[in-house]
């Protein structure tokens, strides 16, 4: 009987070889478009219906930074479960997601592998299994809790506060008016290259303008970030200028140079040792050790320029000008003398609040956190099978039409608290918020980057006022929201300082210039 069969499908397509090859085609249509689709475990997963049957949707809208725009959208259309390809699915507005995914700690996807670095050596950042990064965290965590940085035993409290000063001394020379991402980028890798490597061996590129260039390079490489995380090595030299690849040069000699002068000049934290010889002590060397080092001062230095750029650029809006100034009575309240420390710094209610509100506006990570389905995961009666990405955006939670009123507006009052009610509404807010992540794996240096900003902000309110340049853009008097990815056409303040749409956001034209008068 089979052989009959094979027999007479073997004649007719040796008789018909088009109308096999047409028959073979449409089948092959059918399945992929039809047959595939509606047998994926993810059928019922609501969504655009392309997203159910090819990758290159997704793919596209990366490449041309319009992704994260456009899943925010979906979720608005679809509700809080999305299907973003043939084996991804975004949830959205329930801190159970949140709770479910990052805190109970789904493993890590592969994507996380491509901030291996030097050459393709593992780091805490890019580790995927749960246990191995448990053992990494476990080696370098103490050196980041709150209570080592705020040790006046350890080095890290001092660094803090003479960068500071430093920042508003060159403040003042470079004024009036300063391109301020590439300065607060300069200021973040000073305070996180000493951190890692020791008071002695990081960086003064507050000090050396021209030093600042470095800071330019890594903007231009963190602009690959597509091919760099998505396409396969060999399309990022096909893909990179000849400027790019100079950039990932200069980077590369910077780092290497560092840890090297490091190395040779080993010094403690004060108690605490540094990264570097707390990585060297638990036989981590070399690239192993550099790899480490290398996410630390990228991520350290650029999340923090995104975030204190953003905050100053708000309080210089015309329509916020009176935030700036309720903030300046907090700190002159404060501070009456301008001796700023951590302890009453840390714990400024106004302060917090335009931190707190600045990182849910322009939260630096706005990009999805993607994590694998380790077990059959139950989502609104659907079943999510083991294998699946899954993920959290944060710029959808942060906008959570029922938590946060006219939540792409920068309102700082959200979280100010003066009664109970207060209190609950404030408690509810932070269920959805992530501009550090959750769980177990959130961002190992928060509690660095939050008192180093509060330090940065405190003494450059306290000593001067901040406008927009007019002579870089036309400056609008609304209070309208900054947007997600491009459009405009980039003459106004709003429209230069759009945020652009990848897995870390910066200003669109990579620069915000803002005139500062000694008060």
């Amino acid at each position: 009987m089979l052989k009959e069969i094979a027999y007479t499908l073997y004649s007719y397509t040796v008789a018909h070889p088009v109308q096999t090859q047409v028959i073979v085609l449409v089948a092959l249509l059918v399945y992929y478009l039809v047959v595939y689709p509606v047998t994926s475990p993810l059928w019922k997963v609501p969504g655009p219906y392309i997203h159910r049957i090819s990758y290159i949707p997704c793919y596209n809208a990366q490449r041309n930074g319009t992704w994260i725009a456009r899943v925010h959208e979906l979720h608005k259309k679809y509700g809080s479960v999305v299907l973003l390809s043939p084996n991804e699915v975004s949830v959205n507005g329930d801190p159970k997601f949140i709770n479910d995914i990052y805190v109970k700690n789904f493993p890590k996807s592969k994507f996380y592998e491509n901030f291996r670095n030097h050459g393709f050596k593992d780091n805490i950042f890019a580790s995927l299994e749960n246990d191995r990064h448990r053992k990494y965290k476990k080696l370098i965590n103490n050196l980041y809790n709150k209570t080592a940085i705020f040790s006046k035993e350890n080095h890290t409290r001092s660094v803090l506060l003479e960068t500071a000063d430093k920042l508003v001394e060159t403040v003042g020379k470079e004024s009036p008016s300063i391109e301020v991402f590439t300065l607060f980028g300069a200021l973040a890798m000073d305070v996180v290259s000493r951190f890692e490597l020791g008071r002695t061996n990081g960086t003064n590129l507050l000090d050396g303008f021209a030093d600042r260039r470095i800071i330019v390079s890594h903007r231009e490489v963190s602009s690959m970030g597509f091919w760099t995380t998505l396409m396969p090595n060999f399309l990022w030299d096909y893909a990179a200028t000849k400027t790019i690849m100079q950039a990932a040069d200069d980077i590369c000699n910077f780092q290497l140079n560092l840890y090297k002068f490091a190395e040779k000049n080993l010094t403690s934290n004060g108690k605490n040792l540094t990264t570097l010889e707390t990585l060297k002590k638990n036989g981590l060397e070399g690239e192993y050790a550099y790899s480490f080092l290398t996410d630390n001062l990228f991520a350290g230095h650029e999340t923090t320029a995104v975030q204190l750029t953003y905050l100053c650029y708000e309080l210089s809006r015309p329509a916020n000008y009176k935030m700036q100034q309720k903030l300046r009575e907090e700190l002159n309240k404060a501070f009456p003398d301008g001796e700023i420390d951590l302890e009453t710094v840390d714990n400024l209610p106004y302060l917090n609040a335009l931190l707190t509100e600045n990182g849910r506006v322009h939260t630096s990570i706005p990009g999805a956190e993607p994590r694998v389905v380790d077990k059959p995961y139950l989502v609104e009666n659907m079943v999510i099978p083991q294998g699946t990405i899954i993920s959290c955006l944060p710029y959808s939670f942060h906008r959570t039409e029922g938590v946060f009123p006219e939540p792409d507006k920068f309102l700082p009052e959200r979280w100010i608290i003066n009664s109970e009610q207060d209190k609950w509404r404030v408690k509810q807010q932070e269920k959805y918020m992530m501009p550090f992540g959750k769980g177990v794996r959130m961002c190992l240096g928060m509690n660095l980057a939050m008192i180093e900003m509060k330090i940065a902000i405190a003494k450059l309110y306290w000593h001067y006022s901040s406008t927009i340049d007019e002579t870089w853009c036309r400056v609008l008097n609304d209070a309208k929201p900054i947007k997600m990815g491009g459009g405009g056409d980039g003459t106004t303040d709003q429209d230069k300082m759009r945020m652009y749409d990848w897995y870390t956001t910066r200003p669109l034209y990579d620069e915000c210039w803002l005139k500062w008068e000694r008060l």
